[in-house]
């Protein structure tokens, strides 16, 4: 008997043992009516709770397990029957205040001991939206798998502090938005990797509001990816880490301090290598940098510094940009409401890409002067609305190109209310939307610029100088072929007009002087070369449509005898004066 007793209580320690031995992951209530579950997104999920200290195990389902304060429920589990993707998963679900401990690997290996994880997605959104969770568990591998960690304590509202990260050895987007949401997150964990993989620490403390410094980057070897929007609106990050990197990775920097409102010192960029969008909205809305880091690349790609310092509201001087080999969108919207720059640097290039200023300054209230454009050939979108909104912007830098791409003016000066004097503009053959609201709401624009092209495009001057409400003398327009809405709305609404320019064409195309007009309250003299108003196509397209709405009420209107005597806001003005060219009256 005695034997038979010893030989029980042998196997009771040996089994306390065990439970003590094993490393669970635990969940503790800090206070009443706490509860937790499962919800299993199709994976078939193996997970097991205890709540008397591991005697007896229970399969977890998404029906609530409650816990009054002070309880605790030991977890663990193994693979799930189902391969683990972004769309099979399973997340704990939490109510009241609960506090996690122990190592969250019992999950996958019973005892919680292993520390290298096994498959893919193992963790993924884990703890997803749990704002009762007060603190994290243990995660002790030293190995990860890709996509281990992703989102796991995303919206995590009420922790506050990260747990260790030891692992050396990383895996692709291993720690993508991994503490995203995480509000009250104050402590960041040491990230002790010198080699990346593809996305490693991507959206990793984004929106981290409360995080106010950031652990050290030691990697000096990138990765597609690897930063992308990791500290994206910690608004209280005051200091950035140190960026020792020399050669980029595609989107590597992108986003990285993005809406971080706080921070007032960028770090140092050594790199001369650039890659695809490596600094795409970099700094966008840092509105506490005063200074910006040195850019020493001499050749740029595609898209790697658009939207960089897009909304630097202090940023009060941008840095040299020594560049002359440029890539598609590579300045798009850099500086971009930066309202403190009075400056622009000097852009040596020559040889231009696609959207390379494409809003490069729109919005810098404060600039006054812009430096010298050098290119004598232009392309598609190059200069679209670079100085849109400028409204200190006084001169206007010349622009010798004389050849013109598609949109490659729209809107450059949009809204320059300063503007008193536009630049001399030689090209003589033009390209779709070339000039297209070029000056469109320039309110101080006194003087237009000579416009000697004859070969027109379509939508060429459309809307070219839309409200210049100063604007007193027309520009002479020689062209005698026209084209699709070659002039449409070009002089809309500008009120100190009183003289049309000539109008030498003989035949209208559709939509040509479209709204040309319009709202000129006092224009009251035009002359037309043209002896039909049909164009050949249906009303909406016609060549003059409104395109004399709102003029004065008396002018004198002079065209050939043979033009039909049609009046209106689409023809001749009403009560205005026809005289016909050939017989002058």
């Amino acid at each position: 008997m005695i034997k038979r007793l010893l030989t029980l209580l042998c196997i009771q320690l040996a089994f306390c043992c065990t439970t003590v031995a094993a490393n669970y992951l635990t969940f503790t209530a800090e206070e009443d009516s706490s509860a937790f579950s499962i919800e299993d997104h199709d994976t078939k999920s193996n997970i097991f709770y205890s709540l008397d200290n591991g005697k007896t195990w229970n399969k977890l389902t998404d029906q609530p397990v409650k816990l009054a304060k002070g309880d605790r429920a030991l977890l663990k589990g193994r693979k799930p029957d189902r391969e683990l993707t972004a769309k099979n998963y399973c997340n704990f679900k939490m109510e009241g205040l609960i506090a996690a401990s122990g190592s969250v690997m019992s999950l996958v290996d019973i005892d919680g001991e292993r520390k290298i994880i096994p498959y893919t997605y193992c963790f993924y959104k884990l703890f997803q939206d749990c704002a009762s969770l007060t603190k994290a568990p243990e995660l002790p591998a030293t190995t990860l798998a890709e996509s281990c960690y992703e989102e796991m304590f995303r919206g995590c509202t009420s922790l506050t502090k990260a747990p260790e990260l030891p692992a050396k050895t990383l895996a692709g987007w291993c720690y993508a938005y991994m503490f995203s949401g995480c509000k009250n997150l104050n402590k960041a964990p040491e990230l002790p990797a010198t080699s990346l993989t593809v996305g490693s620490y991507a959206g990793m403390f984004n929106e981290c509001s409360n995080l106010k410094k950031a652990p050290e980057l030691p990697a000096k070897t990138l990765t597609r990816a690897c930063y992308n929007a990791m500290f994206r609106g910690c608004s209280s990050l005051t200091q950035a880490p140190e960026l020792p990197a020399k050669t980029l990775a595609e989107s590597c920097y992108r986003e990285m301090f993005s809406g971080c409102t706080s921070l007032n010192k960028a770090p140092e960029l050594p790199a001369e290598t650039l890659a695809g969008a490596c600094y795409l909205k970099m700094f966008k809305g840092c509105s506490s940098l005063t200074k910006a880091p040195e850019l020493p690349a001499k050749a740029l790609t595609v898209w790697c510094y658009s939207e960089m310092f897009c909304g630097c509201a202090k940023l009060t001087q941008a840095p040299k940009l020594p560049a002359s080999q440029l890539a598609q969108s590579c300045y798009n919207n850099m500086f971009s409401w930066c309202k403190s720059l009075t400056q622009t640097p000097e852009l040596p290039a020559t040889t231009l890409a696609d959207d390379c200023y494409n809003r490069m300054f729109r919005g810098c209230a404060s600039l006054k002067q812009a430096l010298e454009l050098p290119a004598a050939v232009l392309v598609e979108d190059c200069y679209k609305e670079m100085f849109s909104e400028c409204t200190s912007l006084t001169q206007a830098p010349k622009l010798p190109a004389t050849t013109l791409a598609e949109s490659c003016y729209y809107r450059m000066f949009y809204k320059c209310t300063s503007l008193t004097q536009a630049p001399k503009l030689p090209a003589t053959t033009l390209a779709e939307s070339c000039y297209e609201e070029m000056f469109n709401e320039c309110s101080s624009l006194k003087k237009a610029p000579k416009l000697p092209a004859t070969t027109l495009a379509k939508s060429c001057y459309e809307e070219m100088f839309n409200e210049c409400s100063n604007l007193k003398k027309a520009p002479k327009l020689p062209a005698t072929t026209l084209a699709e809405s070659c002039y449409s709305d070009m002089f809309y609404w500008c009120e100190s007009l009183t003289q049309a320019p000539e109008l030498p064409a003989k035949t209208l195309a559709n939509g040509c002087y479209a709204g040309m007009f319009n709202g000129c309250s006092n224009l009251a003299y035009i002359k037309v070369a043209f002896t039909d108003w049909e164009t050949g196509t249906d009303f909406w397209l016609a060549g003059t449509d409104h395109w004399l709405e709102d003029v004065a009420e008396n002018g004198t209107f002079v065209c050939p005898k043979d033009l039909p005597k049609e009046y209106g806001e689409d023809f001749i003005p009403e009560g205005w004066k026809i005289v016909n060219e050939d017989t002058n009256k």
